[in-house]
């Protein structure tokens, strides 16, 4: 096997290492291989076998292609995914619960850079199971504002937090819940009578996905 294709993947390699931040002992553990052998393709001093480029393959999600075409002189090479913080829980009517570690969780590059100043949350709750199924990560982007009939992650009282659509009217605010489960009704709030000043936007619903071992 020649040399240039040893280091055509080693680049290839390397570029996809660093589009998700991974270490050698990272892509080493996750394709069950051993650290050194994981090295030698990274300086390009041996080149994989086939079973081992198609489990690089599956893990990058790419074809074996993308691993052994020459990217030097082009602008072909695309990262297909990146991770974004799950910073922590949202429920209905409890205290939004943040995560003091939050995990890194695999999303697709492109919802990662149309939202650059967005976190996860994940669901707890059947209450808008209608739009986000119950355990779904809710990819939430940071503003103080919601336009009537937009979602998010309201505050309220002070502590508790809920994922509702918001409405607001007047002088009044309504967070409205969309649920196949009928125990679930509007929350309804007089401004005029002080029962907004408590009321903090969070942010703004933007995108969901279900975890990986979800059940359907």
């Amino acid at each position: 096997m020649s040399q240039d294709i040893k280091k055509i993947f080693s680049k290839n390699l390397n570029r996809m290492m660093e589009s998700r931040g991974e270490t050698l002992s990272d892509l080493s553990s996750s394709i069950d291989v051993a650290f050194s052998t994981v090295s030698d393709w990274k300086n390009a001093k041996k080149m994989p076998r086939s079973a081992a480029l198609q489990k690089i393959a599956e893990h990058y999600n790419v074809n074996i292609s993308d691993l052994t075409s020459d990217f030097e002189n082009s602008q072909n090479f695309k990262a297909s995914e990146a991770y974004i913080p799950l910073m922590g829980i949202v429920t209905a009517g409890q205290p939004l619960e943040m995560y003091d570690n939050p995990e890194e969780i695999q999303v697709p590059v492109d919802i990662a850079n149309a939202y650059p100043n967005s976190y996860l949350l994940q669901v707890d709750g059947d209450s808008m199971n209608k739009l986000v199924p119950d355990g779904s990560y809710v990819l939430i982007q940071k503003t103080k504002e919601l336009d009537s009939g937009e979602v998010g992650v309201v505050a309220v009282n002070g502590t508790e937090a809920t994922l509702k659509r918001f409405f607001k009217a007047g002088n009044n605010i309504v967070l409205q819940p969309e649920s196949y489960n009928p125990i679930h009704s509007n929350q309804f709030y007089d401004c005029s009578k002080g029962e907004c000043d408590e009321i903090r936007i969070i942010g703004k619903l933007v995108w969901h996905m279900a975890p990986l071992n979800y059940k359907y």
